[in-house]
């Protein structure tokens, strides 16, 4: 291939063996650039790995910009009226540790007894090839056991854009409780934040990153009882509540797909001058 070659990097693991970080180095004898989404991504690149830095570009993962619909009435029309919803959404599978918002569920009712939890989306395609419905069935026996059925509802469809928006728009605090220290970045958390959703996410990089400065909160991982705690402490508080919702928008607004689009445009054109 005698075009210029930029590498996409949607996640960049720390402490590598020899075998995958030669791997690496020797894509980078052949790329003339790399692209990755967060800061400590950039840096993990440089220092764990030896790409010059100047060969590396931040383009944060790409959202909508969201025109927002009144929550009450979207909560009308899903038939979800009077319920305190916190919900997640994307591909399921067992490394999403929806468990962690099962267990905390009990302890959010006592306080809380209208919440609602959505399990927004299918069972990940390789995990249904490999082990079909284990994990989803796993968790409804959970949540059988834990009398959570009026507290549960699986939406388990693949949603057109607009029907998802609406989903995140009608959540009053979403959780990203995904147990992999290693994920670099969430498209399903940049979503929420862009719907003005108040996030409470596990500590990986991403969300470490982009929810500071009020922007979200951050809980242990596989901790229901730090999450229950964060849950209704934002239920209490609908000020906070409202603050970090407008916090996250306009953390986020930068990265829209508009702005994602022009970054890689400006990209290609500088790799591009500089090959030719």
């Amino acid at each position: 291939v005698k075009k210029p070659k930029i590498v996409v990097y949607h996640t960049i693991l720390p402490n590598p063996s020899e075998k995958f970080k030669m791997n690496v180095q020797n894509i980078d004898k052949a790329a003339n650039a790399f692209i990755v989404m967060t800061n400590n991504s950039a840096r993990m690149l440089e220092m764990d790995y030896g790409v010059l830095a100047e060969k590396i570009s931040v383009i944060p993962h790409g959202t909508h910009l969201v025109e927002h619909v009144d929550k009450k009435m979207l909560k009308l029309k899903f038939g979800l009226d009077g319920r305190k919803v916190v919900s997640t959404f994307g591909l399921l599978s067992s490394g999403k540790c929806l468990e962690t918002t099962i267990n905390a569920l009990p302890s959010i009712r006592k306080v809380h007894p209208n919440i609602l939890f959505l399990i927004i989306g299918k069972t990940h395609p390789t995990v249904y090839k490999n082990e079909g419905e284990i994990y989803r069935d796993s968790l409804k026996t959970r949540i059988k056991d834990l009398d959570l059925e009026q507290n549960v509802q699986f939406v388990d469809k693949y949603l057109s854009l607009d029907v998802l928006l609406e989903y995140l728009q009608l959540t009053d605090i979403y959780l990203f409780t995904s147990k992999d220290r290693n994920q670099a970045v969430s498209g399903t958390f940049s979503y929420a934040i862009s719907c003005g959703c108040p996030i409470i996410s596990t500590p990986i990089p991403h969300a470490i990153e982009v929810l500071k400065e009020g922007a979200g909160v951050i809980v242990d991982f596989e901790n229901p009882k730090q999450l229950s705690e964060q849950v209704i402490r934002l239920f209490n508080d609908d000020t906070l509540r409202k603050s970090i919702g407008s916090h996250g928008i306009h953390k986020i607004a930068p990265t829209a797909w508009q702005n994602s689009a022009l970054a890689h445009v400006y990209l290609f054109r500088k790799v591009s001058d500089e090959v030719i």
